[in-house]
């Protein structure tokens, strides 16, 4: 494997983030807002390695109140104007692995009814050709951590899934963003940690499995078998 990987592909799957376009939807437009996300101290880009996680987000978003965000590939947002206009400390991707979920099998939402993720916060650097295009590069290492994530949090075939969910058209990831959202139960975060005082959402990971149709709910210490109230 090459020691750099481009924003475009981090080894065999994208790398997707959020855009909400002011007036002109023409990808790559200068009008276009891009996600940004703060959270426990860490500022940023907010990116995703699964089309499927940012697809469930962008639904959930418009069901708080939040419309208008849309999943896009990370290499159609110029990255290096939205870094240039962030304070050096939030210049940086953050990307969201799966949800953060209560010991009883509910998704965790904040304060706004926004989905909670977890977080990696990503080394990058950007690079200039002759041509005076920029391009993202990211650490090979990133795609080998998602990889074992996946395949803790969902299973030995996750990956595989995750894979075969970029590949759907629009409609189709809609529908199954829809779909995983009817099917999840949800808890607010500050709800949760008023009752059980520990949030617990540092052990909990839920990912939706297009497969099975079900969420899978995990430790950090791997899958274990849970059932919905």
């Amino acid at each position: 494997m090459q020691d750099t990987l481009s924003s475009a592909r981090a080894d065999r799957f994208n790398l997707w983030g959020l855009v909400q376009s002011e007036t002109d939807p023409v990808p790559g437009s200068d009008k276009h807002n891009t996600f940004c996300i703060r959270a426990n101290g860490n500022s940023g880009i907010l990116a995703f390695a699964s089309a499927l996680d940012a697809e469930i987000y962008c639904h959930q978003l418009g069901a708080s109140g939040a419309a208008g965000w849309q999943r896009a590939p990370l290499q159609h947002i110029d990255l290096e104007r939205i870094m240039s206009g962030l304070p050096d400390a939030e210049r940086r991707l953050m990307l969201a692995l799966g949800f953060f979920a209560s010991d009883t099998n509910d998704l965790l939402l904040d304060d706004d009814r926004t989905l909670i993720t977890p977080l990696l916060p990503i080394p990058y650097r950007m690079e200039h050709s002759l041509h005076g295009i920029s391009q993202l590069h990211i650490n090979a290492e990133v795609c080998h951590f998602v990889e074992q994530w996946w395949e803790q949090v969902g299973g030995d075939q996750f990956s595989e899934q995750m894979r075969m969910a970029e590949t759907w058209s629009d409609l189709d990831l809609a529908r199954c963003a829809t779909a995983a959202l009817s099917k999840a139960p949800f808890t607010e975060m500050r709800r949760y940690s008023a009752l059980w005082k520990e949030t617990g959402s540092g052990d909990e990971c839920a990912v939706f499995s297009p497969t099975t149709g079900d969420w899978h709910f995990s430790t950090l210490r791997g899958p274990r078998p849970r059932s919905l109230h």
